[in-house]
């Protein structure tokens, strides 16, 4: 037996608000992925339509912020056009991705291909564990011993002095 869906309404009656006026469509919303790999993070991003001149990346601590536009293709002021449907949603966009701390904004590399936006940051090197080496004076074995020892010499110093051997 087959299953049948039955709509309540005429899809044409479904878009059809109160006031009788179309809606536009709700705001457009590209759909991102963060890829995040060993040497870089990578966020791939559907914005058909979108011209490179139309977007703009900024990265801000762990915050990557991709804002575009995608603008409305049919011209408002034209009567004679009748439109039936339109779906696909246009307009001022804004994605905020959290990326990994410590990547260096002037590394972003970016590009745009058949309507998928490409970023790629490269990831730093991770510090690598640093041996320290302590300096040390390699005559004297301690700081109390050392005062005690200038002190013995300042006063046979004195004791020549007052003998009257100094020469």
């Amino acid at each position: 037996m087959a299953t049948m869906l039955i709509e309540p309404l005429a899809p044409w009656l479904r878009d059809v608000n109160r006031s009788g006026a179309v809606p536009m469509p709700a705001m457009y919303t590209p759909p991102a992925d963060v890829l995040v790999k060993d040497d870089e993070v990578k966020v791939e991003m559907d914005v058909p339509g979108v011209s490179a001149d139309d977007l703009e990346i900024e990265l801000e601590n762990d915050v990557l912020t991709i804002r575009g536009e995608r603008r409305f293709p049919y011209d408002n002021e034209q009567d004679d056009r009748a439109w039936r449907r339109v779906e696909r949603r246009f307009g001022r966009f804004e994605r905020v991705l959290r990326v990994p701390r410590g990547l260096d904004p002037n590394a972003i590399d970016a590009e745009l291909h058949h309507g998928v936006l490409t970023v790629r940051i490269p990831r730093p090197e991770p510090p690598q564990p640093r041996r320290i080496e302590i300096r040390h004076d390699a005559g004297a074995s301690g700081e109390g011993k050392q005062g005690r020892a200038g002190e013995g010499e300042q006063g046979r110093a004195g004791e020549g002095a007052r003998s009257g051997e100094g020469g």
